[in-house]
């Protein structure tokens, strides 16, 4: 009698156990019920932020609430992920960030002052900039074939621009540099538009950019692309070969952009996040909005985002590692 009252007694603590789960993962339909901040870890007009006001719209409308972009540049977005992390975790505080922040930062920085994996809950993946490599017209190449021929035969002859070490950029053109033989030096740069300015007057050569940024520039004839970061050629620049037609087995890294919360937010609110921020996103004039702002739409959940945090944090960590870049 005791063992089968012990047995009943389990049995009703897992069914208890199981109804508490089942109840958490369902979204919170009440939620909000009053304005939401979302923290954006970069500079207003930076593709990050054009993104995240996107985003923001959409909410709001769907809430039928504020939802008030604050932007929080710095370190390379990390002052906005240590200021959101630091949010009360109920859900009224999102941090819309860029896997540099989430994902390469902590590795760079001696003190990022936070744990991207441990502090923050991924809640929905919502696109990628479209990324092309732009070389200046006064180089005698058009093809990446032809860059590394010409690197070789003019060693220091190249230099090519970034925003600083450890970011997108530069990571990318050092996996250009190991899957090709590229020889070009690293010219960091405080901002894109600097970049861009002494590209235009030949101080450096070469340069990655989003789409968006560079594509004036082209349109011009003031700069040369030699591919892009995309799966498939743009619509664009239908003439421009991709990473992998340039380089055989060459991918290079694509930047994802989405939504974050404190990790001690509620798994009802995290669903009702997820659910509403994925429909806003599948909008067809929110989509159309992403694609003309020369970003490629994701659109997926806590899950995979989760799972893509967490290798990118592995294989870019390694990486880091392996070419000796820090920032104290």
């Amino acid at each position: 009698m005791r063992v089968a009252s012990l047995v009943a007694g389990f049995g009703l603590a897992a069914c208890a156990s199981s109804a508490t789960a089942a109840a958490a993962a369902v979204p919170d339909a009440g939620f909000p019920v009053r304005p939401v901040t979302m923290i954006v870890s970069y500079a207003p007009g930076n593709v990050t932020d054009t993104l995240a006001r996107v985003m923001a719209e959409g909410l709001a409308r769907k809430w039928r609430q504020p939802v008030t972009v604050e932007n929080r540049p710095g370190m390379g977005g990390s002052l906005g992920a240590q200021a959101a992390a630091r949010a009360p975790a109920d859900g009224y505080t999102l941090l819309f960030s860029a896997m540099a922040a989430m994902a390469i930062n902590p590795h760079v920085y001696a003190n990022v002052g936070y744990d991207a994996r441990a502090d923050f809950a991924p809640i929905a993946a919502v696109a990628y900039p479209k990324g092309v490599l732009a070389v200046s017209p006064a180089l005698p190449v058009n093809t990446v074939a032809e860059l590394v021929a010409y690197s070789k035969a003019h060693p220091g002859a190249l230099n090519y621009a970034s925003l600083g070490n450890g970011t997108v950029p530069h990571l990318n053109f050092e996996l250009l540099k190991a899957a090709t033989g590229l020889q070009a030096e690293h010219i960091p740069y405080k901002a894109s538009s600097a970049a861009m300015t002494d590209m235009l007057g030949g101080r450096v050569q070469l340069l990655q950019e989003s789409l968006a940024v560079i594509l004036p520039t082209l349109q011009d004839g003031k700069a040369k692309a030699l591919y892009s970061s995309t799966n498939e050629r743009l619509p664009e620049l239908p003439d421009v070969p991709t990473a992998a037609e340039s380089v055989p087995g060459f991918s290079p890294l694509r930047p994802w952009l989405g939504l974050f919360v404190p990790a001690g937010v509620p798994q009802d609110i995290r669903a009702k996040l997820e659910s509403d921020i994925l429909a806003v996103a599948a909008e067809p004039a929110v989509a159309e909005r992403v694609r003309t702002a020369g970003m490629v739409p994701l659109g997926y959940g806590q899950e995979r985002f989760r799972q893509e945090l967490d290798t990118d944090y592995a294989r870019l960590g390694d990486l880091v590692q392996r070419l000796k870049i820090g920032v104290d």
